[in-house]
């Protein structure tokens, strides 16, 4: 399955295109596990796991989140 990260601000919104308001996000890749993604996403955007596929870059930073490509469609 591919994987997304959304981007998110310090407080946990979602960070949208100023024009277009598309969810900013980085392609992750294709996984078989969700674990196995959530261990590149976080050695390659340099984050911890935090829960539930929130990754952050430490306190009071920015951080991301990991959904499919489908559940990004969503978003």
């Amino acid at each position: 399955m591919q994987y997304a990260a959304v981007l998110l601000c310090p407080d946990g919104g979602v960070i949208r295109h100023e024009e277009t308001f598309e969810v900013a996000n980085v392609l992750v890749g294709d996984f078989e596990s969700y674990d196995d993604a959530i261990q590149q996403a976080c050695s390659t955007l340099e984050c911890k796991h935090l829960h539930r596929g929130v990754i952050s870059k430490g306190p009071g930073k920015s951080g991301f989140m990991l959904v499919t490509t489908q559940e990004l469609e969503q978003v």
